[in-house]
């Protein structure tokens, strides 16, 4: 039963009455008998002190001799490292530990007061290297006794034995007045697996799962006595834990932006205390594709294609202390200094700067810290640390311009994002990349044989062969160039590299070998070498037909030539892929211009800013014909801080020969 008072949440033990606390975001569950405890990964744990404690020493006595543990327990993830499903104690020091770690391996620890932490561990499943598989009801026992020593049961069948004891003290226990604790370690535990052990650190997290029917007997049960327990209960339920599918939203079939707060599952959902408009989601009325900025990513954006694929990258990193080479880790941010270490949001924040049917643009600025939210008083000792700034111009075709303003360190690191269930092959196809250069060559990269090497002359166009229709592709400026991503990888677990540190995860470490698709995790391909502050981003299904002229109309934009008075030319802006002009006067009735296209230097959907002008009664012409599909022409209109307009107007059309074009003000 549950209970509240002013604060916390209580529970009730059934046999004796006691009070037990509930603390965090735990919540009840259907379980294998009436209700369970869920525990919900982050926060959430029960404690308290059985009046037995205080008024019979002949229990602990009892315990010290002879124990078992029994409960009902179903998983979501696989803990970080070791947590409990009830302990008494201090970790690996005194008591009884039964808990699970991050195997999935079933575990009863005891003290017998020698300063050696006896345990006893259910073994992996060599095929799958886990043990409990996730989702379902499993019965778990662990006994001990000074005679027979210790051992662990799951599903009634015995799994583990140990009886290394050089001693027979029985168990030794100590603060006692602590009482049990359920579901969350006293002390923090540094995750398992680290990439770099001097930059993973004890992190707060707890049991991911539903535990029911906690019972603790004073006597070692028998094998026996164990498999009736299991075989005397019939779960009545499933374990109800929500999918954890990487957010998304339904189509509006609008081109634009839009703030809105992402869904990924209820107990990460319920972490954010949090509005209804803090992510940023773009999408297409010509394509199924999105942009998504979301909090799960550190507001690193995503290109999502039609079938739930996403691909990420890196923002502004730079490192520090490495190999600890200038002094404590404790004392020093260590490590990666990025995006990914923020995982509150802390510092990232995106904004919608334009929102218009031509272009959509989108701020995202971040301080670059390590895992434990510390920034280094760089570059000029101001105390505002390095910062990140970068700005999204989006078009309706599903370019988008990606501006990195000046800062420190590099930026660009192609990676696939994998949501929890599936594995990077399940997303990627082992030929996994196809490098593209200018002249139209182009070759495909498989994985199978370990990590390749990228040889392709001049190559500046990356395709990412997710396994989905719509695949995303980045351009860099001509000199820039790729490099495979060669570290980490572990061939035994996955063809790619694999860490779940990120995204998602709330834990203080910047590498975290995945070894199971139980968590959200991702996969680094490559590394970009760009060539100038700005990359091309999107999402094609045609790939061999659109790649090499975008690229050369974005590196080799055609000329622009006037044809009309009162206006300025001010050149071809890379960075939004656009070029700018600005009027004389706001009453110009007609601008006259020609973008000289030819085979090295196409018209691709070419985009104009236009300053001091407004959209009022315009229409655009093409070699003297008027456009009047809204799908074929997009005019956006924006105002800065003073109210002078701007008139963005976005054009389909391709052409490799010279294009005419006129925007004419219809008269009153």
């Amino acid at each position: 039963m549950i209970e509240k008072g002013n604060a916390p949440y209580f529970t009730i033990e059934a046999l004796h009455g006691d009070k037990y606390s509930i603390e965090g975001l735990a919540k009840y569950v259907p379980g294998v008998s009436g209700t369970a405890i869920k525990f919900d990964g982050f926060s959430s744990f029960i404690e308290g002190v059985p009046e037995l404690f205080t008024k019979d020493e002949e229990i602990i006595d009892d315990l010290s001799n002879e124990i078992s543990v029994e409960a009902w327990v179903a998983l979501g993830a696989y803990p970080w490292n070791w947590a409990p499903i009830i302990s008494l104690g201090r970790f690996g020091i005194t008591g009884f530990y039964f808990g699970i770690n991050s195997r999935g391996c079933v575990g009863f620890h005891i003290s017998d007061g020698t300063n050696i932490w006896h345990e006893c561990n259910s073994p992996i499943n060599e095929k799958t290297k886990v043990g409990l598989e996730l989702k379902k009801w499993y019965h778990v026992v662990g006994t001990y006794s000074k005679k027979k020593g210790m051992t662990v049961y799951v599903n009634g069948q015995l799994q583990a034995t140990y009886n290394n004891f050089t001693f027979d003290y029985g168990l030794v226990f100590s603060e006692l007045e602590k009482g049990f604790r359920m579901g969350m370690n006293r002390e923090k535990l540094a995750p398992t697996d680290p990439v770099r052990t001097w930059a993973t650190f004890p992190s707060r997290y707890t049991l991911d799962g539903i535990v029911d029917e906690i019972k603790i007997y004073k006597k070692a049960l028998s094998a026996e006595e164990v498999k009736k327990l299991y075989q005397g209960v019939a779960p009545e339920n499933e374990p109800e834990f929500a999918p954890r599918k990487f957010p998304t939203v339904k189509s509006s079939h609008r081109f634009g932006a839009n703030y809105t707060t992402l869904k990924y599952y209820p107990e990460w959902d319920t972490l954010w205390p949090v509005g209804d408009q803090l992510d940023v989601v773009v999408q297409f009325d010509e394509l199924p594709i999105k942009v998504m900025f979301w909090r799960g990513t550190r507001y690193s954006p995503c290109w999502v294609s039609e079938n739930g694929k996403w691909m990420a990258d890196q923002s502004r990193e730079t490192g520090n202390n490495w190999f600890l080479s200038q002094g404590s880790s404790d004392l020093l941010p260590t490590g990666c200094i990025e995006h990914m270490s923020d995982t509150q949001c802390r510092s990232s924040r995106v904004a919608i700067i334009e929102n218009n049917d031509a272009r959509v643009v989108v701020n995202w600025r971040y301080l670059q810290m390590d895992v434990r939210f510390r920034q280094r008083d760089l570059p000029d000792h101001s105390g505002f640390g390095e910062w990140g700034n970068e700005l999204y111009f989006i078009y309706p075709d599903g370019v988008g311009v990606r501006k990195v303003l000046p800062g420190r360190g590099g930026w660009q690191e192609t990676i696939a994002l994998n949501e929890p269930g599936t594995r990077p092959e399940d997303n990627l196809k082992l030929k996994a990349i196809t490098l593209f250069n200018m002249n139209g060559q182009k070759k495909t990269y498989s994985w199978e044989d370990g990590y390749p090497q990228f040889d392709l002359p001049d190559a500046n166009i990356q395709l990412v062969n997710l396994k989905s229709k719509f695949k995303p592709f980045l351009i860099l400026r001509k000199g820039g160039g790729f490099e495979v991503f060669n570290l980490e990888v572990r061939p035994e677990y996955s063809h790619f590299p694999w860490w779940n540190h990120w995204p998602i995860a709330q834990i203080h470490s910047d590498g975290r070998y995945a070894f199971a698709p139980d968590r959200a995790s991702h996969s680094s391909l490559s590394w970009g070498i760009p060539n100038g502050d700005a990359a091309l981003y999107g999402m094609t299904d045609r790939p061999d037909k659109i790649l090499v002229p975008l690229a050369r109309s974005w590196n080799n934009p055609p000329a622009l030539q006037l044809r009309t008075q009162n206006i300025l030319n001010q050149g071809y802006d890379y960075t939004e892929r656009a070029y700018k002009l600005k009027a004389a006067n706001r009453n110009i009735q007609q601008i006259n211009f020609t973008l000289q296209g030819s085979d090295n230097s196409p018209v691709f959907n070419p985009a104009f800013v236009i300053y001091n002008l407004t959209t009022d009664g315009l229409t655009l012409f093409v070699n003297d014909v008027p456009v009047t599909s809204k799908k074929k022409v997009r005019f956006g209109l924006e105002y800065d801080v003073e109210a002078t307009p701007r008139v963005i107007v976005w054009s389909q059309i391709f052409s490799t020969k010279p294009v005419e074009f006129k925007i004419v003000r219809k008269s009153n």
